[in-house]
């Protein structure tokens, strides 16, 4: 029990330790509604504002930004690979800085 509470403090209350894989929102193309997440790989792959799923502190896909670090899930759909689901966490937009 000692190990796994001494786990949860070493992850220093980051709301991003889930199950998403993490990334980085490189493009936004309002016109189009369309977006890119560089995941882990440097790879981008590309989500629908129509079609994603947002979790957290963003509600809507024109609230995204880029350089937005954001948690994400992918589906194959027939146009390929997609980011179906954004996790958004606080203070991860860039501007925003925790220490004053």
């Amino acid at each position: 029990m000692e190990a796994m509470s001494q786990s949860d403090e070493e992850l220093g209350g980051r709301e991003n330790a889930d199950l998403f894989h993490h990334g980085v929102v490189t493009k936004l193309f309002p016109s189009n509604n369309l977006g890119l997440i560089r995941v882990q790989n440097g790879r981008e792959v590309p989500f629908s504002f129509d079609l994603v799923i947002l979790v957290g502190e963003v509600k809507r896909p024109s609230d995204l930004r880029e350089g937005q670090e954001v948690g994400y899930d992918v589906g194959w759909t027939s146009n390929g690979l997609r980011v179906t689901k954004i996790k958004t966490y606080p203070h991860s937009s860039p501007g925003q800085s925790e220490s004053s």
